[in-house]
């Protein structure tokens, strides 16, 4: 058995990947609804071209990742909203349509892991996001806390690709609804509402896409980034793997993260 500590975007492509090597896996997930965290919160933007990465391998990384994204949706399946991006373009996709569809083919359990000592797996998987350094013994990770704004009632189509001025970006999905994000906070796991950077975050946006002013905010969310100055993809013992840390890039670098996680457990147990 693979046990995999965390049910995120990551975690479960990990868990995928694994089963579909022949693998039995589960995943331990502490909040099943995943409110507030970086998977269930994020815009989705597969930013290979617009983000900054530590190095150049984690750049070709990226790209890699992103040229793996339409065939990896598709073997995926199910109703994913999934915009590739055109040459030169980032493209991006709703990281809920993919929660949803994973968690259908997953198996997961609903517990709190604190130590890797109560764990019995052959092999174990730290996917826990931004709550990894909470589990002792593993490389540091900070929680970024980051909003997101909503808008409805824009036609579907009304825009195309992603808007972008330095960190604020505008992308709207298939069934119209347009999103805006971010901000960066690192203030700890600290939940309260911040109406501030809410306001500062929707002037920014409006001033992005003048369409926006004058319209209603229809919802306001905000979840916790993994911030580290470089993913931690990488074995910690003969026993766990590490793959956490992808910061604003998680949604982005699932399908090569996923991948490297089962070419590594496959070498390690040399089947």
């Amino acid at each position: 058995m693979i046990e995999i500590v965390g049910g995120g975007l990551i975690g479960l492509s990990c868990g995928w990947e694994l089963q579909q090597r022949g693998y039995d896996v589960v995943v331990y997930e502490m909040d099943l609804s995943r409110i507030k965290s970086s998977s269930w919160a994020g815009a989705g933007m597969l930013g290979a071209h617009a983000e900054s990465f530590p190095d150049e391998a984690w750049r070709q990384r990226a790209f890699e990742s992103a040229a793996m994204y339409g065939a990896w949706v598709e073997r995926l399946g199910g109703t994913i909203d999934y915009h590739a991006g055109r040459e030169g373009e980032d493209g991006h996709v709703d990281p809920r349509d993919l929660l949803r569809e994973l968690t259908k083919r997953v198996a997961i359990v609903d517990r709190r892991v604190d130590s890797l000592g109560t764990l019995l797996g052959e092999q174990v998987v730290v996917c826990a996001g931004a709550w990894a350094g909470t589990l002792g013994g593993l490389p540091l990770v900070e929680p970024v806390k980051g909003y997101l704004l909503a808008w409805d009632g824009i036609a579907p189509g009304t825009l195309a690709g992603i808007l972008r001025d330095g960190h604020t970006y505008i992308l709207q999905r298939k069934n119209g609804r347009v999103i805006a994000g971010s901000t960066e906070q690192r203030i700890g796991f600290d939940r309260s509402m911040d109406q501030n950077w809410i306001s500062e975050l929707q002037s920014r946006a409006q001033s992005l896409w003048p369409l926006l002013k004058g319209r209603e905010v229809a919802e306001v969310w905000f979840g916790f980034r993994p911030g580290s100055e470089s993913p931690v993809v990488r074995r910690i013992n003969e026993r766990v793997v590490a793959a956490y840390g992808h910061y604003r890039n998680g949604i982005l670098l699932a399908p090569w993260t996923a991948r490297w996680v089962a070419d590594e457990i496959q070498r390690q147990l040399g089947k």
